[in-house]
């Protein structure tokens, strides 16, 4: 067997319970193994585990055996580079290159090898990932799935025998996750031993032979995925308020970044108190251009967006929870995030106090109020950003991809339990937008359609 864990257990530091309690698996050479489970339920820990992060360069409390390739934890990362890669969750977090050729050279040129060897490798990498032809392509201009591919390229280029994925399809449409899949399929079938932490079991379930299904930091099944049953997705169809208060009003939008083609043009929509509206569309067709431009921190070229009958720069009482919840974490605790806002609106300790429990109970989050932010799982922090936003009583609430990270059951929670007069958010997940949404706005080469729940 290429990689052994054997009652592995960890706590972080300041966490009540373990993250991971004894767990044990075995995955063998060119196997395709699936790490499933819940936000929260430990596998982005379990990574971290397996790419010598933890113990190595992380405090808490460690026990159990892990072994890949022969080597007995504790290892550093370092020392298993280049045979373990890793591609972390979100894959703009560890692209740190301005052209695809550099960003899949820079591994390779700090293994010293010669200029002919990395030319070599880095077309094998984009060739295998099917980007070949794109060395010279800008990072900022390629698609979500596009810049999935670059990573995993990257973590290739170095011939590794063990790839480890953390929540790959987070970010990506429909589309993309099912070609990312198939790629790891592909990469498999070379003998690369791949292990992908992942929740959104539709894509990947019927890939995989065997996976590993963690629920609070325990193996609940362990075995063949033809015997798997994966939880039930349960919802409750929602319905809107009678549409009489007009909050939010997009008239004759017009938008282009510069030295594009115009993005929008001339958009009109109106959205009413106690509506919840997704907005669907594929990576790059304009979701998230759009919640900035309502929210105000993009400038529409020509238009107007209306809140509360009124033009204004500043509006307060609407929020926005951005795609990447770890540029709005910046307090040392979980708890000091959630009670920031209510703090600088002047409320007292107590009801300071009653605001952050009352939140946290609502996003799953309560038992994490003593953590440090950056030690959870994206799907985790993304809850704790959201918190910090909840706390204030925001009017309106706009949501870029709340549901990355989540799996169903805490999309759904998250989604239903948001008590915002207007709540409009983006998601790749449709069956979840249309459960969890009273409207529907399709997002489709820079035209924007209500779409029906058919």
């Amino acid at each position: 067997m290429i990689v052994r864990v054997k009652g592995l257990t960890y706590r972080y530091p300041g966490a009540d319970t373990p993250a991971l309690s004894g767990v044990s698996f075995e995955v063998a050479r060119g196997e395709l193994f699936l790490l499933a489970g819940e936000t929260g339920s430990g596998k982005s820990t379990l990574i971290s585990v397996l790419c010598g992060l933890i113990p190595a360069e992380a405090q808490g409390e460690f026990s159990g055996t892990v072994e890949v390739l022969g080597r007995r934890w504790p290892v550093a990362p370092e020392a298993l580079y280049p045979e373990v890669s890793v591609v972390f969750q979100s894959p703009a977090e560890q692209l740190i290159a301005d052209k695809v050729f550099s960003e899949v050279a820079f591994g390779l040129e700090n293994l010293g090898l010669s200029p002919a060897e990395i030319k070599k490798r880095v077309a094998l990498a984009l060739s295998q990932v099917g980007l070949s032809g794109f060395e010279e392509r800008e990072l900022a201009r390629l698609s979500g799935g596009e810049l999935q591919r670059v990573a995993i390229a990257s973590a290739l280029a170095p011939g590794p025998k063990v790839l480890l994925l953390d929540e790959p399809l987070a970010q990506l449409d429909p589309q993309a996750s099912r070609s990312i899949v198939a790629l790891l399929q592909q990469i498999a079938a070379q003998g690369i031993t791949v292990i992908l932490a992942e929740h959104r079991l539709n894509f990947v379930l019927s890939a995989v032979k065997r996976l590993c299904f963690l629920e609070k930091g325990k193996v609940k099944f362990l075995g063949n995925a033809s015997d798997f049953k994966p939880p039930e997705r349960k919802f409750k169809p929602l319905k809107a308020k009678s549409q009489k208060k007009v909050l939010l009003e997009v008239k004759d939008l017009h938008f282009s970044y510069p030295g594009r083609p115009a993005l929008f043009k001339g958009l009109n929509f109106t959205f009413y108190e106690g509506e919840r509206v997704a907005l669907l569309g594929a990576n790059g067709s304009g979701k998230s251009t759009f919640l900035h431009l309502l929210a105000g921190l993009l400038k529409a070229s020509r238009g107007k967006v209306i809140f509360h009958g009124k033009p204004s720069k500043e509006r307060l009482g609407l929020t926005l929870l951005l795609q990447d919840p770890d540029l709005m974490l910046i307090k040392e605790r979980v708890w000091n995030e959630l009670a920031f806002s209510p703090q600088n609106l002047g409320l007292s300790r107590e009801l300071t106090q009653k605001r952050v429990k009352q939140v946290a109970e609502e996003l799953n989050i309560l038992p994490l109020l003593g953590r440090v932010p950056f030690s959870l799982s994206r799907g985790q922090r993304l809850r704790v950003a959201l918190g910090g936003l909840l706390t204030g009583e925001p009017m309106v609430l706009l949501l870029d991809e709340p549901t990355t990270a989540q799996d169903f059951e805490n999309a759904r929670r998250l989604i239903e339990g948001l008590r915002a007069e207007l709540v409009i958010f983006s998601t790749h997940d449709e069956d979840l937008a249309k459960a969890l949404s009273t409207r529907l706005l399709r997002f489709e080469n820079g035209k924007v359609r209500e779409e029906s729940y058919d």
